[in-house]
């Protein structure tokens, strides 16, 4: 479980927060640093953001989307360059009433196809037969 849930995290920071870029843009090694750096702190932000919406809800962190809550927040972002700081505390409250309201569903649906292995791919291409007119 415990593994689950570092994999899942893992995969949300490279995924979802960096883009899925194979590569930093960074081109020296303390940018590439404070590049890391930025990312696990925007990361920590939101999982805390999440957290706190939880706990508001009455439900684990793990009940929130990770996906939901960067979307809306990057939404949040780049409204906030239009508003006055007077009215971030009502925009920081909206966003939170938002997320509460995004929770996951309980019981995950079932799958689609059973479980398989699948063959390995053969040593060797297959000949094309075409159809003979």
């Amino acid at each position: 479980e415990q593994r689950w849930r570092i994999e899942s995290s893992y995969r949300e920071l490279k995924q979802e927060l960096l883009g899925s870029e194979l590569t930093l843009r960074s081109g020296t090694p303390q940018t590439v640093m404070q590049e890391v750096w930025g990312a696990l702190l925007a990361y920590n932000l939101i999982r805390l953001e999440m957290a706190e919406v939880a706990r508001q809800e009455g439900v684990t962190p793990t009940d929130l989307s990770f996906t939901v809550a960067l979307n809306y927040m990057r939404y949040e972002w780049l409204s906030l360059a239009s508003i006055s700081p007077g009215l971030l505390p009502k925009h920081l409250l909206r966003l939170r009433q938002r997320l509460g309201e995004q929770l996951l569903p309980k019981q995950r649906r079932g799958r689609q196809c059973p479980r398989v292995v699948k063959k390995p791919p053969a040593r060797y291409p297959f000949k094309q037969v075409r159809a003979v007119k």
